[in-house]
Formats: C-alpha cells, sequence, structure tokens
C-alpha cells in the first residue's frame, strides 16, 4: 500500500469551467485521493461568483485576461508540499512553481498538456515563454508527462524529450468507463428514455446523427467546428441526418451564421452546455463523433475517447497525437486538415456502411477499456509518484 503523500495540482482552468486539460486535473485530483493521497488543487478564481469546490484554493490573480491569470503568489503556497503536478500551459503560474521547486524541493512532475499557438502579441509571449522559460521548467522537472508518444515528438516538447531517459514518460488521459459505456440492450421502457431525449432535442427518429462535442468560445478557436459544418453539403446518404453541436460559448453565433449562409442550418442543431448524463445519451446515440481540429493546440482530444467508451466511431483530424488515439480504418478514421470533403467522405462512409461501423464500434470499446480507463491511468500515475 502506497504512502500518503501531500500533492499539490497546479493548473490554470478548473471545472465548472468545461475544458480538456480542467477536466484532467480533475480527474487526476479524484483518482489519487481515492487512492489515499492528499490532494490540494491551485487554480486562479476567474468569477468571485464561482462555487468553491472542496480541496481546491482558488488563486485571486493579479493580472488576468481571458483563461489566463498570473499568480506569483503561488509559490509560498506550495511550501509543505512533497510532489507538485504543474499542468502546462499555465504561464502565469509558471515561474511561481519554477522559483518553488528551487526553494523547497519537492518533486515536480510537469504534465505537458499542448501547445500553445497564437498571433500578434498574444504569439510573441507564447514564442518567449516557449523559447526562455519552457526549457527551464523542463531541466528542473524530475518527470514530465506527455499523453501520446506521437505529440511528444511532433510538440514543442520533442527538441526535449529523450525516449531513454526515464524522466519523460508516456500517460494518456482517460475516461470513466463506468459513466461513459455502450448503451446496453434494454427492455420498450429504457427505449423510451432515447426516445424522449430526441424529442426533446427535436431531433427525428429517422435522423442519425453526427456529433461535435467541445468549447465554442474563443479559448476553443481550433476545433474547426465550421470546417464539421462545411462538409455537410458534401455528405453523400441517402436518408435523413443531423449535425448535433454541444458546447457553449462566444463563438456559437459564427458557426449558426455559416450554417445559414450555406443553407444547412436545418441540418445542424446547437445544444449549448449539457450534463455528462445527457452527453452520454448523445454519444449513445450517434454514428459517430468527428472532431475537426485544425492547429497542434489540439493534443489528444478526450471526447474521441468517451465517445468511443459509449460505442461511437470517431472521425479527427491528421494532428499528432490526435491521430494515435485511435487506430485509423479500425475504430474510426482520420481526416485531413481543413478539409470539408474529406471530412464529409469519412462520414458518409460511416452513415453507408452498418456494418462496419458496428465493426468499429465494437473495436472501439475494447481498445477504451484497455487503454483508456482512468483507473488503470491513475495506477500507473501512483506508481510514477
Amino acid at each position: 500500500m502506497s504512502t500518503s503523500k501531500k500533492i499539490a495540482i497546479i493548473t490554470a482552468v478548473y471545472p465548472p469551467y468545461k475544458g480538456g486539460i480542467g477536466n484532467i486535473a480533475f480527474q487526476r485530483a479524484h483518482l489519487l485521493a481515492k487512492r489515499g493521497q492528499t490532494v490540494t488543487v491551485f487554480t486562479p478564481q476567474y468569477n468571485s461568483k464561482s462555487s468553491p469546490l472542496e480541496g481546491v484554493f482558488y488563486l485571486k490573480p493579479l493580472i488576468k485576461y481571458g483563461n489566463a491569470a498570473y499568480v506569483p503568489h503561488l509559490c509560498e503556497k506550495l511550501k509543505n508540499f512533497e510532489v507538485v503536478i504543474l499542468e502546462y500551459p499555465f504561464f502565469g503560474g509558471m515561474r511561481a512553481v519554477y522559483s518553488a521547486k528551487k526553494k523547497y524541493g519537492f518533486k515536480l512532475i510537469l504534465n505537458y498538456n499542448m501547445d500553445t499557438v497564437g498571433s500578434g502579441l498574444k504569439g510573441l509571449i507564447f514564442q518567449y515563454v516557449k523559447k526562455y522559460f519552457l526549457p527551464k521548467i523542463i531541466d528542473i522537472a524530475d518527470l514530465v508527462l506527455a499523453s501520446s508518444q506521437d505529440y511528444a515528438k511532433h510538440s514543442d516538447l520533442g527538441k526535449y524529450w529523450r525516449d531513454n531517459d526515464n524522466k519523460f514518460q508516456i500517460l494518456p488521459n482517460g475516461v470513466d468507463i463506468q459513466k461513459f459505456q455502450p448503451k446496453a440492450d434494454q427492455p420498450l421502457a429504457g427505449k423510451d428514455i432515447y426516445l424522449e431525449f430526441r424529442k426533446n432535442l427535436n431531433i427525428n427518429l429517422d435522423e442519425k446523427i453526427i456529433l461535435f462535442v467541445g468549447g465554442l468560445d474563443k479559448a476553443h478557436y481550433f476545433k474547426g467546428v465550421e470546417y464539421l459544418i462545411r462538409a455537410i453539403e458534401h455528405i453523400s446518404f441517402n436518408n435523413k441526418f443531423k449535425v448535433v453541436i454541444v458546447g457553449k460559448g462566444d463563438l456559437q453565433s459564427k458557426y449558426r451564421d455559416i450554417a445559414e449562409k450555406l443553407g444547412v442550418k436545418d441540418k445542424v442543431l446547437f445544444t449549448g452546455g449539457i450534463s455528462d448524463n445527457y452527453l452520454v445519451k448523445l454519444y449513445q446515440m450517434a454514428e459517430v463523433t468527428v472532431l475537426p481540429s485544425i492547429d497542434q493546440s489540439e493534443a489528444f482530444g478526450v471526447v474521441l475517447v468517451e465517445s468511443m467508451a459509449c460505442g461511437a466511431p470517431v472521425i479527427a483530424s491528421n494532428l499528432p497525437g490526435v491521430r494515435s488515439v485511435f487506430e485509423d480504418g479500425i475504430t474510426g478514421f482520420v481526416s485531413k486538415i481543413r478539409d470539408e470533403k474529406d471530412i464529409a467522405e469519412k462520414i458518409s462512409f460511416i452513415l453507408n456502411n452498418p456494418e462496419k461501423r458496428k465493426q468499429m464500434s465494437e473495436k472501439g470499446i475494447k481498445l477504451v477499456k484497455e487503454k483508456y480507463d482512468w483507473n488503470i491511468i491513475a495506477d500507473k500515475l501512483m506508481k510514477l509518484l
């Protein structure tokens, strides 16, 4: 049995904000606590109205902009911790963690979630941090984690990555397979739940569901939603279908305008944010989940794992990390980046080949159970601790 350690998790975002890095930090905190560790999460307080969560310490930013915050006082908060896990990127907290590591000597684990891509002033800041500070935090870290070998080699982390050095380890992101699971064969009463759900969303029983799940705010500009919408007019399928877009944010109006201008707004449904219980039902009903991301800000794609866990094959862009989450042609398809016709071709194949879709579904469920169960991943993290 492992000795309990005092662990701090440092993250720029955290639930209830819907975002991959925050959800990953949440799962790690939960699963480490479940394994007897004493875990405290440190995250900026962007909204004074946010409800406090147990075990979460909210830092008042000295400066904040969007989902970025400068919290130099974080350094003194880390004095009594044995292990600190820094979820990268968090530019406003990195220097404080670096200083605290040198001062207090805890074990530092750097979890490299994604590259930072930007233009203008933001791009210059990203370049400065990547050139001058990223190598310093990698050098001082005791352990550097990446979600896949593919992403580690092709991202900004690549120039520092060393395959044969135990300091650099692969630890994928996961899914709660007790929550995200395939639809079971159910009696009529059980099926009524799905019929009612369709009715509430205004999705006809004979409409096949093509699903997108992700943030629609400016921080998630890279999700490529417009390419999925543009793909609609190129989909070749004789029966009815609807593209269901789950997520909320200030870019939703832009995507609605695109659908209207293309004359496909009747084929698109924006649900806004929904609960995990409803999300599971949507995955279970979907023919396919599409993640048409456009750059390396997308490093993994947790929605791909959630979708496969529920039995829906996936289509995702040919990006490092993302393409290695699933098996091309076996549990889904890799599509060309910013190519709506290629996306449409892959969607059309799945819609028109139900037997192949069923095979993909079964293999996807198996893959998730073997590789992406959060409990398996948490046990690996415990060994690394």
